[in-house]
């Protein structure tokens, strides 16, 4: 994965304000520069945080353990997320739990951690891992695959099944490519953009459909899925949700599990990249598998920022922040702020090991209580189907083949260009493979 170079580090932080560059608009090259747009400026301006204009307003990026308590003071910042109209309609869909606030997001999100207690995440993950094995099963040592494709694949049938929508009612093949393409479109501009739009447009057309069908009475999910609770569900005025949110909603279910297939990208990159994890994961513990997720997550990234607006004026690091004022928090230079962790550019699971990741300085979720903020509800779905995947794979020896293993810094979401490609694919048990390497 292209980082800063090798040796470099962020300066020390000299400045105690926020230098301002708010003349020009800066949208276009936020987009040229993906996650390093924030890390350089904070370099060239030896700052936490900066003031500029993005998406045509006047915006305050900012990083660090201070920010993220700052953005996540409710009373003196809007947690719902500030997305531009094409990211906000392409990835979560107009009406989502996202972009609610005070009871009515309470109400909502009750909704979804309804979905997710431990016990429902156990059932998705056996089901998961069975679709691990089916796949195994049909991979020969003469096969060449995909490892991101085989992932979307086998999480979105796992996801369908779980959510309550009949697989002899959906080609989940196809729609599971469609909502891995809105994931890939949705922080792009141009032709991937485009292609992501489509695929939404596809993608809200079927689950309008399932909904629909559900309330007539055509259809009958088994009680407590998602299809079930979502076409169900009354917001705090005792009225349904309109067709298109419930819509919304079911695909801010099943898609957020799909977009898990990064994550096993980036671990199986991690085995590779660093052989002395493959060999310590085919023999380990569950708590280690749990500590190797945890630093996957802290040390690639999904999301490069999050968004909001300031609720009530105050001032920080001697700057005033009007009622309105867009602010972004770095979630990428956040998680590999070198004032929160040692060596932050090296990829080491012990981090984790023995204790759970700082709430204010490991954000890939976001941060808060699931159940009053915006912190991802579907966190622990992403656990429990990480380690899954990891599991599966230590179970396996392959080649690499050549291939661009690159996951460019200026695609979001970034992964490998190649999706990581694997040869002459074979199943081997644990105790053998703790001994070997993958070639």
């Amino acid at each position: 994965m292209t980082t800063q170079r090798q040796g470099e580090r962020p300066p020390k932080v000299r400045r105690n304000t926020i230098p301002t560059r708010r003349f020009l608009d800066r949208t276009l090259l936020f987009f040229a520069e993906g996650y390093t747009f924030t890390t350089r400026r904070y370099r060239r301006w030896r700052a936490r945080a900066f003031d500029t204009r993005v998406l045509g307003r006047r915006t305050v990026f900012m990083s660090g353990r201070d920010a993220t308590s700052l953005f996540y003071d409710g009373s003196r910042i809007v947690q719902s997320r500030l997305v531009p109209w094409p990211i906000r309609t392409t990835l979560f869909g107009e009406g989502a739990v996202h972009f609610l606030e005070g009871e009515a997001h309470r109400h909502r999100k009750a909704m979804f951690l309804s979905l997710v207690t431990p016990d429902a995440v156990a059932a998705l993950a056996a089901a998961t891992a069975r679709r691990w094995d089916a796949a195994i099963d049909r991979w020969t040592p003469t096969s060449r695959i995909v490892l991101f494709d085989e992932a979307v694949q086998i999480l979105g049938s796992a996801a369908f099944a779980w959510a309550g929508i009949p697989l002899e009612r959906v080609d989940s093949g196809r729609r599971a490519r469609d909502l891995a393409t809105i994931v890939d479109g949705f922080g792009s501009i141009g032709l991937r953009h485009l292609r992501a739009r489509l695929a939404r447009t596809r993608s809200d057309r079927w689950a309008r459909r399932l909904i629909a069908d559900c309330r007539a009475g055509r259809l009958h999910p088994p009680a407590g899925s998602a299809l079930d609770v979502i076409a169900r569900h009354r917001d705090p005025d005792g009225r349904p949700l309109d067709e298109r949110v419930a819509a919304t909603e079911l695909l801010n279910v099943v898609r957020p599990t799909v977009a898990v297939a990064y994550f096993v990208t980036f671990a199986a990159l991690a085995m590779h990249t660093y052989p002395e994890w493959h060999r310590r994961l085919a023999y380990a513990d569950e708590a280690f598998v749990e500590a190797f997720g945890y630093e996957l997550r802290r040390f690639y990234p999904f999301a490069p920022v999050l968004g909001a607006r300031v609720r009530q004026e105050f001032v920080w690091l001697g700057r005033r922040f009007p009622r309105g004022r867009q602010v972004m928090l770095d979630v990428f230079g956040t998680d590999r702020d070198p004032e929160a962790w040692t060596d932050p550019d090296r990829f080491d699971p012990y981090r984790f090991v023995g204790r759970k990741p700082d709430k204010l300085a490991w954000i890939p979720h976001g941060d808060g209580d699931p159940a009053t903020s915006h912190r991802c509800a579907g966190e622990g779905v992403t656990t429990e189907l990480l380690k899954t995947a990891v599991r599966k794979l230590c179970q396996l020896r392959y080649d690499v083949p050549p291939q661009d293993l690159d996951a460019p810094l200026n695609r979001m979401p970034t992964r490998p260009r190649s999706g990581f490609v694997m040869a002459n694919v074979q199943r081997v048990p644990v105790r053998a493979m703790a001994g070997s390497q993958v070639r």
